[in-house]
């Protein structure tokens, strides 16, 4: 009996998209429900911490994206995403790659509050955090090998249109190397038919 796998997953989370596009590339099929995480009660039952996003096999709960991926990578019969060779410093670029989309949510959110309780102060911290993250990148990163697709080229691709998303497309301008693979990656199918959508 083939296993039963669901993605919780949400309209424009980049670590949803992350795990989304994992799942396209290693050929997993699965369903995909997009929720409202905050009016999701019954997930709770899955993921007390009720954040997106969460995947689901029959009785089995798995937690945080790179768990997802790891998992999804690990049933697949494709070429891993993972290699033994680069594995650190794969996970360790995902990882910046992942503080990039925390510090693009963060800023958003708290943009986003009523004008009486945001922080200018938080706000700034978080642009000042993205375009150094993103200028870090373009100095220490060039995994751009097009043979071998590798989740670090993932996370960073789907980080950098969630900046373009959520805060401005300024860094393509400052950091020409990022800027030309970007390009070129963003027009690979499983980026197309996962962009980023408002609710």
């Amino acid at each position: 009996m083939q296993d039963q796998i669901i993605l919780y997953n949400g309209p424009n989370s980049p670590f949803g998209r992350k795990t989304k596009v994992t799942s396209l590339v290693q050929e997993i099929n699965l369903e995909e429900k997009i929720i409202n995480v905050y009016e999701a009660n019954f997930l709770d039952k899955h993921n007390p911490i009720r954040k997106i996003p969460t995947l689901v096999i029959n009785e089995l709960t798995i937690m945080d994206s790179d768990n997802i991926c790891l998992y999804l990578d690990s049933i697949s019969k494709k070429k891993t995403l993972f290699p033994k060779k680069n594995y650190w410093k794969i996970m360790s670029m995902t990882s910046v790659a992942n503080g990039l989309m925390e510090s693009v949510l963060e800023r958003r959110m708290e943009s986003i509050r009523p004008d009486n309780e945001k922080s200018n102060n938080f706000i700034n911290k978080q642009e000042i955090r993205i375009i150094r993250t993103i200028k870090w990148l373009e100095s220490n990163w060039n995994n751009y090998n097009e043979n071998y697709l590798t989740m670090d080229q993932i996370a960073i691709a789907c980080a950098l249109d969630y900046t373009m998303f959520r805060f401005n497309d300024n860094w393509r301008t400052d950091n020409p190397k990022l800027n030309k693979w970007f390009g070129e990656f963003v027009n690979k199918d499983f980026m197309k038919s996962t962009l980023p959508r408002e609710k």
